[in-house]
């Protein structure tokens, strides 16, 4: 027997196991020894197939690593292992003779080098499929480049180096869909472009075509910015990706939010003044509105800077009434918080402004004026939807002279006239009061 029975008795009364039977230690030592020559018979195979005939300490590693069975620690060695032989009374005892250390010569030699701080960083392995080329990912390898091999050429300008882009590999099936996506979209006939746009928002297999869809909407918008329908089209492609529970479309967000920004405080959206370009905006506004709910948790700072937009074109006095109708349904629409902090202690000083321009002989202006009123009234009806345990106000002169002072004595008759002004009222009074 190679394991003896002494063996395992030594073992467990190292482990505090005592007074083991005979029957007992005579059976755990064929059990080890079988356990054994199982490893010892692993070990050889992975020996051999190093084409190798000295077993070393990685065979059994590896041996024990497919038994699934913890690996032998520091017992590496890059020498081999040499055993020596001790004779006893009762048997033989091999061991491995240690090197002898000169202390002085280790006390000469100089320190280690004191090893790095282990750090982690985070870097994309894939968006949507395509591997960014940074540092840490391997380089792409494209195989029509392998066969027709030609260098490619790195411009070199002022000691910077330009690497040419990674390719976004594109199936045939993709490329048709997104053509007779696209040109469906252009079609008179409402029923395909509704086809279209219902595809886009239920599709699950059209994540790779997000950033074209993206690109698609800023170049149609850029190119057709007098093109009210063209515009609808372009807003309704981005609420459709948008809606679909498919695909990723955080990274893309900063790309389709000026596209929506555009829309809602553009200059002009359409040839005839007369087309309701209103609702366009309107549609705009609710989106960003959406996505600044949706993400708001991501990047903390989206709400803020688009609401630090909208605020310079409501109250910068060159831009068209068309603009600030855009900035104050966008501002409405971002929440509570927002009316009460940015767009109610201003309305009093636009409305000035607003006067202005309703008592002009443009019927335009006047109308554009008119909208603008309407959206300030829009405003204030958040602040009465976000009360709901408000008395309404009475409507006496007391309490319309307290609304003149926050909102000016134009919005403030309009007020009046409306079924639920005493609502507004008290909401509009509180909210200035809590401003105090």
């Amino acid at each position: 027997m190679i394991y003896s029975k002494g063996s395992v008795k030594n073992i467990a009364d190292a482990i505090g196991v005592t007074k083991l039977k005979d029957g007992i230690t005579t059976a755990m030592a064929q059990d080890v020894e079988y356990r054994l020559h199982e490893i010892i018979s692993e070990a050889t195979k992975f020996m051999r197939h190093s084409k190798r005939t000295k077993l070393t300490v990685a065979d059994v590693n590896s041996a024990l690593r497919v038994r699934n069975i913890e690996p032998i620690y520091g017992f590496e060695t890059g020498r081999p292992v040499k055993f020596h032989k001790a004779s006893t009374a009762l048997e033989d005892i091999y061991y491995v003779e240690d090197e002898p250390i000169d202390l002085d010569t280790l006390l000469e030699e100089p320190l280690p080098s004191v090893p790095l701080e282990v750090v982690y960083t985070a870097h994309w392995l894939a968006i949507e499929g395509v591997q960014p080329k940074i540092q840490q990912n391997p380089a792409p390898v494209d195989e029509e480049e392998l066969v027709n091999k030609k260098p490619v050429k790195s411009q070199r300008q002022e000691g910077v180096e330009t690497i040419p882009l990674v390719k976004h590999v594109l199936s045939r099936e993709l490329q048709l869909y997104f053509e007779c996506i696209t040109e469906s979209l252009q079609s008179p006939d409402p029923v395909v472009k509704s086809t279209a746009l219902e595809s886009i928002s239920i599709d699950a297999g059209i994540h790779q075509l997000v950033t074209y869809f993206v690109q698609y909407i800023a170049v149609t918008v850029k190119n057709n910015l007098h093109n009210l329908e063209v515009l609808k089209t372009a807003m309704a492609v981005a609420q459709a990706i948008r809606r679909n529970p498919n695909l990723f479309v955080e990274p893309y967000m900063h790309q389709l939010i000026p596209s929506l920004l555009t829309c809602l405080v553009s200059k002009r959206l359409c040839e005839n003044h007369t087309d309701d370009h209103w609702s366009l905006r309107d549609g705009a506004a609710q989106q960003i509105a959406e996505i600044c709910q949706q993400f708001g948790q991501s990047y903390h700072t989206l709400q803020a800077r688009i609401a630090r937009t909208l605020l310079r074109a409501f109250l910068d006095p060159t831009k068209p009434l068309t603009t600030h109708y855009g900035a104050i349904v966008g501002l409405s629409r971002l929440g509570v918080s927002i009316v009460k902090v940015l767009v109610l202690p201003n309305i009093k000083a636009y409305m000035s402004l607003l006067d202005a321009e309703m008592e002009k002989d443009s019927p335009q202006l006047r109308d554009d004026a008119k909208h603008c009123q309407n959206a300030l009234l829009g405003s204030l009806r958040v602040l009465a939807d976000d009360s709901d345990d408000l008395t309404p106000a009475n409507l006496t002169s007391v309490e319309k002279s307290k609304l003149v002072n926050v909102v000016g004595e134009t919005l403030a008759n309009v007020v009046f006239s409306e079924k639920d002004g005493g609502r507004i009222i008290a909401a509009v009074l509180a909210a200035a009061k809590a401003k105090e």
